[in-house]
């Protein structure tokens, strides 16, 4: 994404050094262990985390553009006037929103995985869900959550301190 988003090789390599050279050691019975690398990089906490969570959604954020922009997801409207709305995303939180289909269902998976496999971020399927509004048929609901691979269907939860559902 660094790359992509035209930053110079050398702050490329920068970052890239940071992420990979991290070590740590925990002290259990007041003494400490070995160093040992984590697996995955810079961890929550650390600080460049928000910024590198920040340029991966930002790789998100340009997928789900383009597959508005060529139709695959169709994004939302909540008036005649007011632009397509595809997806929300603040901190690590994100909303996503398509129609009810299987076809945008399943190009949304799939750009879910693609998203995965490139940034190294994982999707917490058990903190997922999807709603669903009221005229949806129980149908499209079962295979738009089993392409999602999601089957929470809920209406009391909060995103960013507010209740998802107003009406």
């Amino acid at each position: 994404m660094l790359t992509r988003l035209e930053f110079g090789d050398s702050w490329a390599d920068l970052v890239m050094n940071c992420v990979t050279s991290v070590r740590y050691q925990i002290k259990i019975n007041g003494g400490l262990t070995e160093q040992f690398a984590p697996s995955r990089g810079l961890r929550q906490g650390d600080p460049l985390s928000p910024y590198l969570f920040v340029i991966c959604a930002e790789g998100l954020s340009a997928l789900l553009n383009d597959a508005k922009a060529s139709g695959l997801i169709s994004g939302i409207k909540i008036c005649q006037n007011a632009p397509v709305v595809s997806h929300l995303l603040f901190a690590d939180d994100s909303v996503l929103l398509l129609k009810a289909k299987p076809e945008e269902a399943e190009a949304l998976r799939e750009i879910l995985d693609l998203y995965e496999d490139c940034s190294g971020q994982c999707i917490n399927l058990e903190k997922s869900a999807v709603m669903f509004s009221t005229n949806t048929t129980d149908a499209s609901r079962c295979a738009v959550k089993n392409a999602l691979q999601i089957q929470s269907e809920t209406w009391n939860e909060k995103c960013l301190g507010l209740p998802v559902h107003v009406g």
